[in-house]
């Protein structure tokens, strides 16, 4: 359902019709959430068969409905059908029990309803406008205007309170006027209302409200009535979508012109303008209009010439050149009103069908728990704690801008158990220490509240100006310098600054130089460390003292909730605050809350005179949030690598695997809007922005600009509602094709090869441009395809499309060696290395897969089995942590060895694409494997406490390491990782330097985190490297992608 609010808004209507607020929904002139039709109508209303004709109703079985006679006589039903009672006519709460895309019979409850127990239906009503209206309208859509998702209304929980009188008209009194503002929604009873005024006469809760807002109309409300407050953007009304504000309608031009400017023999008129043009449309005001033409009514502008026009009846004809024809030029001036100078505000609606809305719901506002610290949110919905929804997402705002899923943030809990939590992912990125900053939240990318908008202050009396001090050099008879102090100055500040003294002109041998001390905001000592050589009494330098640094970034403390907030301030000449502007926001502040400034040295003859400088916050800004559950949403794959700018089309996959979406023939649904495509954050238009309609291709109208984010979702509704098949790929692009002769006329030419450019669906393929023979329109007769595999490497569309195919690949797998025992109970495994093969080998990288861990060299005969059977075990969703580089240093203490670990300049781990690594992250209790050492002999290691043999290295110190410690080297790119060894080893290292450009071995290490593996296995750590090829090994269950980026 899609136009442009600006068209309605530009309509040539009456000022209130000019600027609506409130537009009827449909979806290609079909209403949605609510069908009026002709009560009476036995056409409508078939009662052999119980059924209701009603074109594409769009309800689904077990829908909930409101049954509405407009004040007729309501449809009479059978009394005796299930759940009815007493009823002889439809009762105004029924169920829908869906037929066809415009059949539909009722039932009396949702159970009924889907148990198929209908209500029988005797006589027709009575009038034309009976009416069913179905529920829960406002979290069944996405609303965007001017690309900007729009929040459905929503109670905000903690603000309500009651009328202290009866209402009458626009006025009222709250019992309590905290939380409000004005132009607020608030909901009294059942009327929703806008605050224009607080504090209207002679009474601070005295509030003056707009009646009637959003769909609801004007009722009497009673004293003691509750008052709610609301948030949001839209509320839905049956059929209608009413807005907070007036969406912008664009803007309207009028052009002014004489009778005498008319040329009625040539049925033309002159006006000097450039806004008309053939086919303009325009309404004419005018009291006495030209013949034959009739004031307020709409016409369209033939232009003959530069500032020459004519009328014509429609566009059409105004096309042609066919213009009314004049008999009278009217009297006086007559006026033309123009649209569509400057468009107005674009819409974008989407209404979400599955077959139980029983999950649909409005999230509660969670704004007022931000912090700009937490991370995780207990989700609520009228108050109640929301299960079971981690899968289905929905849709999620902040600062009405949506929150992409599993990228921004995740669900947490759901049914099993219990409550639902939404947790932000904020600074937890791969590859990054997840830290958080407790003075500056905005580094943190987590929701906040209470940010400083603006402030208001006392200037209070008594702080000191920044005023620089100065003095005078003596000159001793030894040519060197002293300074004394001739004015102290005003506004240093002995935070850890250094203050020097610097000595101008003079001519000496060697320069002198100084510092000096403060207290009390005012120079105290001063100390020439370099008093100079070579100065003599006539020619005496100038001595200038540092100035004090400015009143930059000053803490604002605090006694209520707020923190992190600075301000930047001068002092006047009065010695008061003046110019405060903030430099630090802060978070977690209220209006009205106090706040003082700290840092400001004072005069010290203020005594008990002295004034502090007082601060308010007046205004503050919290990040909104908005959420609401429609459905369950499938995560497709970002391609958002292949935009370069030009290219317009893109294959649907989902974890590299095309993905063809489809629905069944005569189906109304759009697939075009089951697709929500996100680029840079904005929710793109179907049919503008991009065209869809089913298969597995995407083309959009412009192409995405490069370095542009993208997520895509497919809509699935309710799980029951799309069911997914698996299908094996054998034409693919770069394959050929050819048309042959159907065998029942072979007068149709067959058709030359061409190459298959995409498999648009699983029925259909896209080809290179085709124009020779065997060309035919008919559907019939079928004929036949001849497939041809691709057999060479090609360039399609400018792009290499290799030969490969998955029918060829080999099967891949990316593995190590596991270097340490592993019990049942462990969660985690250590390998030799595999940082590259198993998580940066694709495209996009994997963050967690999965693993089998098998015995291969293991002779376990009777194993469970009489036939020979290798150990192993699969284990899903494994992460994964190593890195790998050179040794650059070794030490040894009697019981240890010290190895300094480098990941090298040119290292590909260093690299962003490749983890960004600059330098290893191994930690306490890690174990890793030294190759290809080239210093000491064998040595016996040790476990990090010492407790237990874990390896003996047989060659140089080639083997099994566990770290028990480690610290940083410098800047911290190098680490040195200690470990535990045998007494009596003999190693000397004494005279080995250390440093990047050493070599003493290398090293590498990787961490499997897992649940409990289940199994045990042993690592053959006794032997050094030998020994460790024989070890268990780990390997991903996923092959490696056929081709990489």
């Amino acid at each position: 359902m899609s136009f442009q609010l600006g068209s309605v808004n530009k309509q040539f209507n009456t000022e209130s019709q000019s600027f609506q607020k409130s537009f009827n929904l449909t979806h290609k002139q079909d209403s949605i959430f609510s069908h009026e039709f002709d009560g009476s109508d036995p056409a409508t209303i078939l009662l052999g068969s119980n059924t209701f004709v009603i074109k594409n109703h769009f309800l689904v079985t077990g829908e909930k409905l409101e049954y509405n006679a407009a004040g007729n006589s309501a449809i009479g039903i059978d009394h005796t059908s299930s759940g009815i009672g007493a009823g002889t006519t439809i009762p105004s709460t029924v169920y829908a029990i869906k037929v066809d895309e415009n059949r539909f019979k009722l039932a009396a409850s949702k159970s009924l309803a889907l148990s198929g127990d209908i209500i029988g239906i005797t006589t027709v009503g009575v009038g034309s406008t009976h009416r069913f209206n179905c529920f829960k309208q406002n979290s069944k859509c996405m609303i965007s205007v001017d690309n900007v998702l729009q929040q459905p209304l929503v109670v905000k929980a903690g603000t309500a309170t009651t009328t202290e009188n009866t209402m009458l008209n626009r006025e009222v009194r709250f019992a309590d006027i905290r939380g409000f503002k004005q132009y607020d929604l608030v909901k009294i009873d059942d009327e929703i209302m806008r605050i224009q005024t607080i504090g209207f006469g002679t009474m601070a809760n005295n509030v003056l409200l707009d009646r009637g807002f959003l769909g609801t109309f004007e009722d009497f409300h009673v004293r003691n009535a509750p008052v709610k407050l609301l948030q949001g953007d839209y509320n839905i009304v049956e059929d209608r979508i009413h807005f907070k504000d007036v969406p912008f309608g664009g803007t309207r031009q009028t052009v002014g012109f004489s009778s005498v400017a008319i040329d009625v023999a040539n049925n033309s008129f002159t006006a000097l303008t450039e806004v008309f043009d053939t086919g303009t449309q325009v309404k004419l005001r005018s009291i006495n209009p030209p013949a034959p033409l009739v004031g307020n009514d709409d016409y369209f502008i033939i232009k003959n010439a530069n500032n020459n026009f004519s009328f014509a009846d429609s566009k059409g004809l105004a096309l042609v050149g066919t213009a009314v024809t004049l008999t009278s030029a009217g009297i006086g001036t007559h006026k033309l009103l123009v649209a569509d100078i400057v468009e107005g505000s674009s819409f974008q609606g989407r209404a979400f069908i599955r077959s139980d809305y029983t999950g649909n719901m409005i999230v509660d506002d969670i704004s007022d728990d931000f912090t700009g610290i937490g991370k995780t949110y207990t989700m609520k919905s009228g108050g109640a704690d929301i299960t079971g929804i981690t899968t289905d997402y929905g849709v999620i705002l902040l600062n009405n801008q949506f929150q992409k899923p599993e990228t921004d943030y995740q669900f947490i809990g759901g049914s099993v158990t219990g409550i639902t939590s939404i947790a932000f992912t904020g600074n937890d990125i791969e590859g990054q220490t997840e830290t958080y900053s407790t003075s500056d939240v905005n580094a943190n990318r987590l929701p906040r509240r209470g940010i400083i908008v603006s402030i208001g202050n006392t200037q209070g009396w008594g702080y000191q100006k920044l005023q620089a001090g100065f003095g005078t050099a003596i000159v001793s008879g030894f040519g060197t310098i002293t300074a004394a102090i001739g004015f102290t100055g005003s506004g240093y500040r002995g935070d850890n600054t250094v203050f020097k003294v610097h000595v101008r002109g003079g001519s000496p041998t060697t320069g002198a130089a100084g510092t000096f001390s403060v207290l009390n905001g005012n120079i105290d000592k001063i100390w020439m460390g370099t008093p100079g050589v070579g100065y003599t009494w006539t020619d005496v330098p100038l001595i200038e003292f540092d100035s004090p640094y400015g009143y930059d970034d000053l803490k604002l403390v605090s006694s209520g909730t707020g923190i992190g907030a600075s301000v930047t301030v001068n002092v006047s000449t009065g010695n008061s605050i003046s110019a405060p502007v903030i430099t630090n926001t802060g978070y977690g502040y209220t209006v009205g809350e106090k706040i003082r400034i700290v840092g400001i040295p004072t005069v010290a003859t203020a005594g008990t005179g002295f004034t502090p400088a007082e601060f308010e916050i007046t205004d503050t800004s919290d990040d909104k949030f908005a959420a609401w559950t429609l459905g369950k949403f499938q995560i497709l794959d970002d391609w958002s690598h292949l935009f370069n700018g030009s290219r317009t089309q893109f294959t649907l996959t989902e974890d590299n695997s095309p993905v063809s979406i489809e629905k069944p023939v005569g189906s109304p649904i759009s697939l075009d809007d089951v697709l929500l495509i996100f680029i840079n954050d904005v929710l793109q238009k179907p049919g503008v922005a991009y065209n869809f309609d089913g298969g597995t291709q995407v083309r959009f109208t412009e192409a995405p600009a490069s370095n542009s984010t993208l997520q895509v979702l497919f809509y699935r509704g309710t799980d029951s509602d799309v069911t997914t098949t698996e299908s094996v790929e054998t034409i693919k692009k770069g394959d050929r094709i050819t048309i042959d002769s159907p065998p029942s006329q072979r007068s149709i030419l067959p058709q030359e090869e061409r190459t298959i450019r995409e498999p648009v669906s699983r029925e259909t393929l896209q080809t290179t441009i085709y124009k020779n023979q065997g060309i035919f329109s008919g559907k019939t007769p079928l004929r036949p395809v001849t497939w041809s595999k691709q057999k060479n490497d090609k360039l399609i569309d400018g792009i290499k499309v290799s030969k490969a195919r998955g029918l060829y690949a080999g099967s891949i797998h990316p593995s190590t060696r596991i270097i340490a025992d592993v019990a049942v109970g462990d969660t985690k495994v250590y390998g030799k290395s595999g940082l590259i093969n198993f998580r940066m080998s694709e495209d996009p990288n994997t963050s967690s897969f999965g693993i089998r861990i098998v015995d291969s060299d293991k002779n376990n005969s009777g194993f469970g089995t009489t036939t020979f059977t290798n150990p192993f075990k699969e284990i899903n969703d494994v992460t994964l942590l190593g890195d790998h580089g050179t040794i650059v240093g070794v030490g040894s203490t009697n019981q240890g060895i010290v190895f300094e670990l480098h990941i090298p300049a040119n290292s590909e781990i260093r690299q962003t694409k490749f983890g960004g690594l600059t330098n290893t992250g191994i930690s306490t209790g890690d174990y890793f494997v030294v190759s290809n050492s080239n210093v000491g002999a064998g040595v016996t290691a040790r476990s990090s406490n010492g407790a237990s043999t874990i390896g003996i290295a047989t060659q140089f110190l080639d083997g099994v390491f566990q770290c028990s410690h480690l610290t940083r080297v410098g800047s911290g790119q190098t680490m040195r990782v200690h470990t535990e060894i045998v007494s009596g080893h003999g190693l000397n290292f004494t005279g080995l330097s250390s440093g990047v450009s050493n070599y003493y071995g290398s090293y590498s290490w990787a961490k499997f985190t897992t649940g409990a593996v289940g199994l045990a296995y042993t690592a053959n750590t006794l032997n050094g490297l030998t020994g460790l090829s024989t070890a268990p090994e780990i390997q991903r269950t996923t092959k490696l992608s056929l081709d990489y980026t």
